[in-house]
Formats: C-alpha cells, sequence, structure tokens
C-alpha cells in the first residue's frame, strides 16, 4: 500500500472507533429504558405490545452487533493474540458446510472469536449466493490455507470490485450484516495473511485465506 492509501485507512479505522463507542453508549440508554417499559407493560397487563418490543429488541440487538463490527474494523476489539489451530475453529461450521479440513494442527496467532467471526461473516455471504457451501484447508509452506466457495449466483466484475469496500452492500436496505468483508480483510491482516476473491456471474464465488502459521 501507499503511504496516502494507509493514513486514509488509518483515518477511517479512528472514525470507526469513536462511532461505535458513542453508538453503544447510546444502545445502553435505549436498551435499558425498553427493558422498563417492557416489565411495566407487563405489570399492567396491557394488550398487543409483545410484537412490537420483539421488533425493537430485534432491531436493538442487530444495532449491538454492527457496534461490535465497527470496533473490530478499527483494530480496537478482542483479546490479544494466541496461537489457534484453525481445523478446529472450522470444525465447529460443519452444520454450515462441507467441510474438508487437512491443516491438521497447523495454528495461526490470533483472537480466536475473531477468527471465527471472519470465517461466520465469509459462510454467511455463501449462503446468501445460494448453491452449495464448502470450507477447506490445507497447509502449504509456512501458511495455512483455508477456502470458502460456494456454487450460488456469483458476482459480476463490477460488483467484486467493490466487495472489498466498508459499508458497500448488494443487500437491500437494513438487511445486510454490515462491514462483512471488510471485517474478513482486518483479521487476516492482523493475522499476517492475504485474502483473495475469484467469482463470475452465475459461476459461484471462492474466498481464500492465506495465513501465517503461528
Amino acid at each position: 500500500m501507499t503511504g496516502p492509501t494507509e493514513s486514509s485507512d488509518t483515518s477511517l479505522e479512528r472514525f470507526a472507533a469513536r462511532v461505535a463507542h458513542d453508538l453503544n453508549n447510546l444502545l445502553t440508554g435505549i436498551l435499558g429504558n425498553l427493558e422498563l417499559l417492557q416489565l411495566r407493560a407487563t405489570r399492567n397487563r396491557l394488550p398487543g405490545l409483545d410484537s412490537y418490543f420483539e421488533g425493537a429488541n430485534g432491531a436493538g440487538s442487530r444495532a449491538v452487533a454492527f457496534a461490535g463490527r465497527l470496533m473490530l474494523y478499527s483494530g480496537r476489539g478482542g483479546i490479544p493474540p494466541v496461537p489457534v489451530p484453525v481445523d478446529e475453529v472450522l470444525a465447529r461450521f460443519t452444520a454450515r458446510a462441507r467441510c474438508s479440513l487437512a491443516a491438521g494442527d497447523a495454528s495461526v496467532l490470533c483472537d480466536p472469536a475473531q477468527l471465527e467471526l471472519a470465517i461466520t461473516e465469509l459462510l454467511a455471504n455463501a449462503a446468501a449466493a445460494g448453491g452449495q457451501v464448502s470450507i477447506a484447508s490445507a497447509v502449504a509452506g509456512e501458511d495455512a490455507i483455508v477456502t470458502i466457495s460456494d456454487t450460488g449466483r456469483g458476482m459480476s466484475a463490477e460488483t467484486l470490485a467493490c466487495a472489498g469496500e466498508p459499508f458497500f452492500t448488494t443487500h437491500a436496505n437494513g438487511t445486510g450484516r454490515g462491514l462483512g468483508l471488510s471485517i474478513v480483510a482486518r483479521v487476516v491482516r492482523d493475522i499476517g495473511g492475504t485474502l483473495h476473491i475469484e467469482s463470475a456471474e452465475g459461476a459461484g464465488c471462492t474466498v481464500t485465506l492465506r495465513l501465517a502459521r503461528a
């Protein structure tokens, strides 16, 4: 990367951290008062409000999760990195994808929750694209290789070119997870690895993570 790009990225990361901090403060007040309101409605036996409370709490939970993604994107979330066996993390997703795990005892230095979140984001994208979803792992020299692929609708060249940009989405307003591939790119960068995406319309998508082994 060039100097100006790094400076721009750093500024955006600082902005994301500040927004996440302020958003969490606001959500604490909103969700706290919502809980009190729900208790009062229950105590006074006010009918017909359950669906509204459920919708409000669901939206609040999604906002909290998004604030967490912002903090992770800023590089200020998580715990100090530890050696984490790659296959151990990937094995948690056997119910969501066809798995072929061959990395053995290869580990990467990371926050395990962040690596799991990165895989979750990739699987969510793959599932949304349709088709069969697969996860594979292997070892190549000093790197652990993780591949997540789907046989879904794929991406156009224009979409693929923008896929890693913060806040870019092809989902309808309010239905996306927010910062998906940007989160993955941040986690991979912190591990000391690279991310590569191959896709074409009608031909599915393959995301390859090349992670430096611990």
